[in-house]
């Protein structure tokens, strides 16, 4: 998959034109080898963060953040709650100012045609979208497997293969190419059902021989995190081979930068190590260094990381771990929107240097 392969040798970046012409128009060719490879840069898209601070200059569509310079997978955010009992037991969604039309008789669960659209637009373009569970706020979980079963499938039903099953589409017939898992809080007596659902998530996904699915999760950087793992119980630590990436949150804790920059690499070593530990087959995540797109985007600005400061970071932590190393993650779209760096946005400056 993207994390994982590189397309006859070389990444999107570096293409020949016709090259790139030669994938659009076998798209069943462009979703075996994957899109780039090690060196991805993902960012999150559907919450629109720093509009209070710039109420004039929101976040910009999702068909125009697909076209700025740089961007590989964009991680659609969030579903906040799994089944809400006002509305039948339907998901929550929440995408910001980007989409608030609800479905008939569900008024939670939103109707977005405009942002399936723009999903194909954006496969169009060589990138992948996937949809984001959880966040920091909202009420999420599940309270038994058979709930973390159901939802599996309610997911693959409303968001990616199934697409003649009558449910209801939020993105109409847009596919999505997998699931984001941000889990961020939680019943911890429940959060062993989380394994139940990637397991029964991936067997769907594998069942599907027209394309491949990735599976990715954002834990936070401390080891392990206290909500998924890895360690027994958890579902890193059960199921980590059903993950494809890991966009660890180097951000909002002391294994930041703002702990030091070899802090921040000791804490990556941890994370490399585990995933080295881990049996080649069916596969192994990358682990992806996840970073805040500005000075705003985290709680302490110090996490912020220039681009001139990230770049030898980014060599080391690649040269180091080059089976392990996954590329760098953005909180979010809207804060990298905000930070110019003379023509370029901080996501498509550092995208300079990835390859």
């Amino acid at each position: 998959n993207i994390y994982t392969r590189r397309c006859l040798g070389v990444s999107q970046r570096t293409v020949p034109n016709m090259m790139r012409l030669l994938l659009h128009l076998l798209p069943v060719v462009a979703y075996v080898c994957g899109v780039v490879g090690k060196s991805n840069l993902v960012v999150y898209w559907g919450q629109d963060p720093a509009g209070p601070w710039f109420p004039n200059n929101l976040e910009q569509p999702l068909s125009v953040v697909c076209n700025r310079p740089g961007y590989d997978v964009i991680n659609i955010g969030f579903i906040i709650s799994f089944s809400d009992p006002r509305q039948g037991g339907m998901p929550d969604l929440n995408f910001a100012e980007h989409c608030e039309t609800p479905f008939d008789k569900y008024p939670y669960l939103l109707n977005c045609p405009q942002i399936g659209r723009n999903i194909t637009q954006c496969q169009a373009a060589g990138k992948k979208v996937l949809i984001s569970l959880g966040g920091g706020v909202g009420q999420y979980g599940f309270v038994s497997a058979a709930d973390a079963t159901s939802f599996a499938h309610r997911m693959w039903d409303m968001f990616l293969g199934n697409t003649t099953s009558g449910s209801l589409r939020p993105f109409g017939n847009a596919t999505l190419d997998g699931v984001d898992l941000d889990i961020e809080g939680g019943v911890p007596a429940n959060m062993g059902y989380y394994t139940t659902f990637v397991k029964t998530l991936r067997a769907l996904m594998d069942s599907d021989t027209r394309r491949t699915y990735m599976i990715t999760g954002a834990p936070q950087c401390p080891f392990p995190d206290g909500w998924v793992g890895p360690k027994p119980g958890l579902m890193l630590g059960d199921t980590p081979n059903s993950f494809d990436a890991l966009n660890v949150q180097f951000y909002n804790n002391h294994c930041g930068l703002n702990g030091g920059r070899d802090g921040l690499e000791a804490s990556f070593k941890q994370w490399a190590t585990w995933v080295l530990s881990l049996p080649e087959t069916p596969r192994r995540p990358k682990i992806v260094l996840g970073l805040p797109a500005s000075t705003r985007a985290s709680a302490t600005a110090s996490d912020y990381i220039p681009p001139a400061v990230l770049q030898p970071i980014v060599a080391n932590l690649s040269q180091t771990y080059p089976t392990v190393f996954g590329g760098v993650m953005l909180w979010d779209a809207s804060w990298d929107q905000q930070n110019m760096i003379g023509a370029y946005t901080y996501g498509s400056t550092i995208a300079k240097f990835l390859d």
